[in-house]
């Protein structure tokens, strides 16, 4: 008989197949299974000289693992889970662990985790990020769930995970429930909120400094030599990808972004909680109205708003200018960082996970979409103090944010002269305006709550908590 496999993986698409490679290639014996035929028999026709075990289905899937299994779901998020769950849970035995490596929502989770604890299984929510490459060579991991799975797949998650460039590992445990997608989820809302000012920034260069795509593209790959990041260096590759005629691919790619709600899940989050995301919110609205492309063609007509006209920046001028963009990029996506942070420490007191964001910050170092040198400042941040209540209170981050202060202004304003939609870059500014306001308008706002609804105010002349009522 066959030594049993340490480890099931369900669903071989892309990310499905890259991790099965990466398990394999660290010794482990994996089994696999893919809900088409012809998925299994293109993966095996590929890869069946590795160490892999097929499975044509589920039962002989779970007839063929170490007890207590170990089964690693990658399929779409949402009702395929809790198909294949259903499928699937007849064959498994009290103390097998499932482990959910999608993009599935913290709150279900939360309640696939109690529902298989029910009934005597164990339950992970896995966060995986890092693509294609990083699910084959190292993707960042964000693990929770039942605790009594932490020591089962800790060890075998912290074989594959990324490292960084010190061989520190980019996987920890989050905590229970839903707390590894919970995490998951605020790195994409990160990234959808750098993807968005990436764009601006590259919108201004073209439409307000007069730069060609190329050159736009040139700019940023000088930028991510002195910022490294990967986004931003996707940007750069993406901004000179030639076609066969030698024209560049991003210019016949139509203007319509998709998503697929990671990033309206952080702001409903952060709504819940209280905590305010402006950079993050923006960029899933600059999202939504670049898909109404039709209206937008005919708005802009209606409105007079014509194409770029081509005109070109005298050199030295550029130059200053580009140092001004250069300075609100970083200014504006440490400011990104800092709201998915906050939602972080807001999740971690509500749901008692007492996260290390340093911590945090260092799984995302590597591996994941959104890694950069900037995670490195952020994890010193919390080294220095474990309970900010806030990165805006760090002093290291407040020496970052006044080099050029006044650049995310100026770009701002350089935006609205010239029509250029920067709604993430303006975002920015406004939640760094309103965190260091002494005084914000919100006095107003309650007087006139207390009016129509008697929902009552506290003054500055009495204790805080204190409540009154006037009959205006």
């Amino acid at each position: 008989m066959k030594e049993r496999s340490d480890i099931a993986v369900i669903g071989l698409g892309v990310m499905g197949s890259g991790i099965a490679r990466n398990l394999e290639s660290k010794g482990f014996t994996v089994s696999v299974y893919n809900r088409s035929e012809e998925g299994l028999a293109a993966f095996f026709e590929q890869y069946g000289e590795g160490n892999f075990r097929r499975a044509d289905s589920l039962e002989e899937l779970c007839s063929q693992l170490k007890v207590p299994r170990k089964v690693l779901l990658m399929v779409k998020a949402g009702d395929a889970v809790d198909e294949v769950l259903a499928q699937l849970t007849p064959y498994l035995e009290p103390g097998d662990v499932v482990i959910d490596g999608g993009n599935s929502y913290y709150k279900d989770t939360q309640q696939r985790t109690q529902a298989m604890e029910e009934q005597g299984f164990l339950y992970v929510g896995c966060g995986i990020s890092g693509g294609e490459e990083g699910a084959l060579h190292g993707p960042s991991l964000m693990p929770g769930g039942s605790e009594a799975a932490k020591d089962l797949v800790m060890p075998l998650l912290l074989q594959i995970c990324a490292r960084t460039d010190i061989g520190e590992a980019c996987c920890s445990w989050m905590g229970s429930g839903g707390a590894g997608h919970f995490v998951k989820m605020i790195h994409n809302g990160i990234e959808y909120g750098e993807m968005q000012l990436l764009c601006e920034a590259y919108d201004l260069m073209h439409r307000y400094l007069g730069m060609d795509t190329a050159m736009c593209g040139r700019t940023l790959a000088r930028w991510a030599k002195q910022t490294p990041g990967f986004l931003l260096e996707a940007a750069e590759t993406v901004l000179q990808k030639q076609e066969e005629d030698g024209s560049l691919l991003v210019e016949h790619i139509l203007d319509a972004a998709g998503q697929k709600g990671t990033g309206a899940w952080t702001v409903d989050t952060a709504m819940a909680l209280g905590v305010p995301v402006p950079v993050i919110s923006e960029s899933v609205n600059a999202r939504a109205l670049s898909a109404r492309k039709d209206l937008r063609t005919s708005l802009s007509e209606k409105y007079g708003k014509t194409a770029y006209d081509g005109k070109v920046m005298p050199a030295e001028l550029r130059f200053e200018k580009l140092q001004m963009l250069q300075a609100a990029l970083l200014q504006a996506r440490i400011l990104c960082y800092a709201q998915g942070f906050e939602v972080l420490q807001a999740a971690s007191d509500v749901y008692g996970w007492n996260w290390n964001l340093g911590e945090i910050s260092q799984v995302w170092r590597a591996g994941c979409i959104i890694r950069s040198s900037l995670l490195s400042d952020i994890k010193k941040a919390y080294v220095y103090d474990r309970n900010l209540p806030n990165l805006l209170e760090a002093n290291l981050i407040h020496s970052m944010l006044s080099e050029g202060k006044d650049a995310l202004k100026e770009t701002c304003i350089a935006a609205a002269d010239n029509g250029i939609a920067a709604p993430a870059f303006s975002a920015a500014l406004q939640y760094f305006n309103g965190y260091t306001s002494l005084s914000l308008p919100a006095n107003l706002l309650q007087g006139m709550r207390d009016l129509f609804g008697a929902h009552t105010y506290e003054r500055t002349d009495a204790a805080r908590g204190e409540a009154f009522h006037t009959e205006w």
